[in-house]
């Protein structure tokens, strides 16, 4: 019972360690205030824009992604675009900096568990992802007079608190990846990519073929971005997406055991190989 007490301790301080870092460096936060504005900003204008507010365009995207708000559409998108941006580029790539900078090895020798610096990190997301959602909020209402009710409101944000353990293990199990790969800026532009592509991001994922529709339903951030816009622009409640959410939950738990499973192998390579200290 001590042992677990200091792992808990030692997970909350590698936690607090990220937040420092950002804390030290406040600037960072500048780009969650900026893109979360300006990226879907230009996609609804860009849409209106080409559909020259045609009510048949507009009815040809409502019957495609279930409402002709384009604008909440398209923020609630580009909200899960900003929150996995987050995710990689933060705790996806803690392992690496670690790396980079010489320390993951001092990391390992510690008694602390293995699963401290490969989920610790990802409490510091938490902070950046709440900024972009007050970014968007904000945005929504000044820029286009999009209000959601209240109550959609609370509605969504807990769909996006149950679908936090995915995007948290998926930020995991990035990061295990990385270590192999060494180089993380081409690695976080394709797996970022591949998400907007297939999770129904920018468009309503019913416009891709039936083989990519069925690898989106393997990704969790497609049932998030989806029950999001259930929610907020269906009027449904968080019991009628409740299936969207197991699945969300079980995806969440078999990519937690796929990135420790990942983490070991690596671990035990680099026993072998040295590959710890190779940059």
């Amino acid at each position: 019972m001590n042992l677990f007490l200091a792992d808990v301790r030692a997970f909350f301080a590698a936690a607090r360690k990220e937040l420092r870092q950002q804390r030290r460096y406040p600037t960072l936060f500048l780009g969650q205030l900026f893109w979360p504005v300006m990226l879907p900003a230009s996609w609804v204008l860009m849409g209106h824009a080409y559909s020259g507010n045609d009510p048949a365009a507009l009815a040809a995207f409502a019957e495609r992604a279930g409402s002709s708000n384009v604008a909440v559409f398209v923020f609630v998108g580009y909200a899960m675009y900003n929150w996995l941006s987050v995710l990689l580029w933060g705790p996806g790539t803690a392992l690496r900096q670690e790396q980079l900078r010489g320390t993951l090895e001092a990391v390992f020798v510690t008694p602390a568990s293995r699963l401290v610096p490969l989920f610790g990190p990802g409490m510091s997301a938490l902070l950046p992802m709440a900024v972009v959602t007050a970014t968007n909020l904000v945005a929504l209402r000044v820029f286009f007079g999009v209000a959601p009710p209240l109550s959609a409101l609370v509605q969504a944000a807990v769909v996006v608190v149950l679908g936090i353990p995915a995007l948290y293990a998926i930020g995991a199990l990035f990061a295990a990846s990385v270590l192999r790969f060494g180089e993380v800026a081409p690695v976080v532009q394709l797996v970022r990519g591949m998400f907007v592509l297939a999770c129904g991001i920018t468009f309503p994922v019913a416009m891709l073929p039936v083989w990519a529709q069925v690898w989106a339903k393997l990704m969790p951030p497609t049932y998030i971005v989806d029950d999001i816009r259930r929610v907020l622009l269906g009027g449904e409640g968080v019991t009628d997406v409740a299936g969207d959410i197991s699945i969300v939950l079980a995806l969440a738990a078999l990519a937690a055991i796929l990135s420790v499973a990942v983490f070991r192998y690596l671990e035990a390579s680099a026993r072998r190989t040295g590959m710890l200290g190779q940059f």
